[in-house]
């Protein structure tokens, strides 16, 4: 695995890119308190080298606050509660900032009643549902997040843009090594990821995406349709997480955005739920057995062109330990959209090209 830049990277300071970003999403209306902590959770993507879902949709972001799509100051209400859950309005604000909300309070209500669940309304697309999940790790929980997406993937045996391309994560805390983080969307691949191979001038893999025309294409510029993963087993996924972001927290599922959709149906839904590992078993015990676990799918033998076996998460963690010194290794695209946002908006770059 490498971790050094490639010759299309510009290596950038974390923190200078957390104060930056902030700073954009201030100029934009967003109070300092939520720029602070969307800034955080995109950095952090980006430190865990999930560089399609961080700062890179900031532009995007921050131009949907300044053509009103989005709400820079939402009034995040809880329109249902009971110990163990709650529906939240997110009044159309950033999806980071409704998704920050609604975790925290998933996992205040597992800390009283063991599991909390919360689904959220009316609010945009969230980054890495990984960054959501991973905020219950520090309180000894499970964590799980997942959103709504606009149809982008074919139903199995289908070739045309029907289902979601829901992205789902787990976070599970281990004692002594890294986390567990599964972080995955329901298609073969994110779109995401399709544009950061377009970025890098990469191929696509096999059995992918069709284009336009409904045929098979390894070009990124030419993907249409996403492929779901594992065929019939992708395909049933999205669907399963798509009633929990969507019609469980009162939105439409993905397959039904089509047309006009009135107000309170638009942009995304969400769902997260936290375990409070303590109430099931001791925490110790728990993440010692997970320690073991890690252990023993590491030293079990590679195949044939692996130098080792990884678990889920740790070759983020690896990423997120060195860029977090060394700086993250950003294409200059990546960052020329973020530095002509900043010329808009009269914010200076602090990197050098």
């Amino acid at each position: 695995m490498n971790l050094n830049p490639t010759d299309q990277d510009i290596v950038v300071n974390a923190s200078g890119l957390r104060e930056f970003s902030s700073q954009l999403y201030q100029e934009a209306g967003v109070p300092k308190v939520d720029a602070d902590a969307v800034a955080q959770l995109q950095v952090d993507t980006d430190l865990r080298g999930i560089h399609s879902h961080g700062t890179r949709h900031l532009p995007g972001y921050v131009r949907g606050i300044l053509s009103g799509n989005t709400n820079p100051t939402p009034n995040i209400t809880i329109i249902r509660d009971n110990p163990a859950m709650a529906r939240v309005d997110g009044d159309q604000g950033l999806g980071h900032v409704v998704g920050k909300f609604s975790m925290e309070l998933a996992i205040e209500k597992a800390k009283i009643a063991g599991i909390g669940a919360v689904g959220a309304c009316t609010t945009n697309h969230f980054g890495s549902a990984s960054c959501h999940a991973m905020l219950a790790l520090k309180h000894g929980m499970i964590g799980f997040s997942t959103s709504t997406s606009g149809p982008g993937v074919a139903p199995y045996g289908g070739k045309t843009r029907v289902v979601g391309n829901n992205p789902f994560s787990y976070a599970i805390p281990a004692k002594t090594e890294s986390p567990l983080v599964i972080d995955m969307a329901c298609g073969v691949s994110a779109w995401g990821r399709i544009g950061t191979m377009r970025l890098y001038g990469q191929k696509l893999g096999p059995g992918w995406v069709l284009d336009a025309e409904g045929k098979e294409t390894d070009d990124p510029n030419q993907a249409h349709v996403l492929l779901p993963m594992g065929g019939t087993k992708g395909y049933s996924l999205a669907l399963a997480v798509d009633a929990l972001a969507g019609p469980l927290a009162g939105m439409f599922a993905t397959v039904n955005k089509k047309g006009d959709l009135p107000p309170e149906k638009r942009g995304s839904g969400l769902f997260f739920y936290a375990i409070n590992i303590d109430s099931f078993v001791p925490l110790e015990e728990f993440t010692a057995e997970i320690d073991r676990e890690i252990h023993e799918l590491q030293s079990s033998p590679p195949a044939d062109g692996f130098d080792r076996v990884y678990y889920p998460g740790e070759l983020e963690a690896m990423k997120q330990k060195k860029w977090s010194v060394d700086g993250i290794p950003l294409h200059r695209d990546h960052l020329k959209g973020l530095a002509d946002l900043a010329k808009e908006l009269g914010v200076p770059v602090f990197w050098k090209a």
